[in-house]
């Protein structure tokens, strides 16, 4: 069995190697990175994705619903009809909603109730975050960001799930910033914190502008308008870094 040392080094392992990277920052959080083949995961359910999406990216992460994770992620593919395929992918992407629709790509709102989100979800000390990504070409690769306790239960895990015989490498460190949110002015950042607060980042949504501008006695234009410019912040930033990280590879 392969194992992991402090600095993030990998042991070789006789039977292979565990694709993951693990680092600490100063206060004790840390990340493990995982990537596997596309040959290698044809036993997982995600797989399935691939049928009908070149590539998957997450965007953000929306939080976790009954044990599932749930997030936006960007999908490129060939001029489908994404709604008419929402049955078949059921079993390894639930798509709840299509947030924005362009040609040959799209953002959805979905949950990821694979055995690897699942078994995330189920950790309260550790969520799936960017990079994260899944594609023909390169494979899945997943970010894992939590406490030092709950990526060893994660490790552990994953070491059960994953066959041995999957080759897996060490993945390169993330670019330090990526783990610090973008910077937001303090009436923005009210209002978005407020929002994730109220429920209206959640699936279902369990409330609206008009609930978010009652609570904090502002027009129901300007708390659009917060949600606006903080979400294009936070997409342009995930842009910005995925370029960098990619660019490092």
């Amino acid at each position: 069995m392969s194992k992991i040392t402090a600095n993030g080094k990998l042991v070789n392992s006789t039977d292979g190697c565990v694709l993951l990277s693990k680092r600490e920052s100063n206060q004790g959080m840390g990340y493990l990175q995982i990537r596997i083949l596309h040959e290698q995961a044809k036993h997982l359910p995600g797989n399935m994705i691939t049928e009908y999406f070149n590539k998957l990216e997450m965007v953000t992460g929306t939080g976790v619903v009954n044990s599932i994770p749930t997030c936006i992620v960007r999908v490129e593919h060939d001029g489908i009809d994404i709604l008419k395929m929402k049955e078949e992918l059921k079993q390894s992407l639930i798509i709840d909603n299509i947030l924005l629709e362009g040609d040959g790509f799209a953002y959805l709102k979905v949950k990821t109730p694979g055995p690897i989100q699942l078994l995330i979800g189920a950790e309260e000390e550790a969520w799936i975050m960017p990079p994260t990504s899944l594609s023909k070409e390169n494979g899945f690769f997943m970010t894992i960001h939590g406490t030092p306790d709950g990526l060893k239960r994660i490790k552990d895990k994953l070491e059960v799930l994953i066959p041995k015989k999957m080759e897996m490498r060490i993945s390169k460190l993330l670019i330090g910033d990526w783990m610090i949110a973008p910077n937001l002015p303090v009436r923005r950042k009210l209002v978005i914190e407020t929002a994730v607060e109220m429920g209206y980042y959640s699936v279902p949504r369990t409330c609206n502008q008009n609930d978010i501008a009652d609570l904090l006695g502002i027009k129901q234009g300007t708390v659009a308008e917060h949600l606006q410019h903080a979400e294009s912040l936070i997409i342009n930033s995930w842009t910005q870094h995925t370029s960098r990280s990619e660019s490092s590879d």
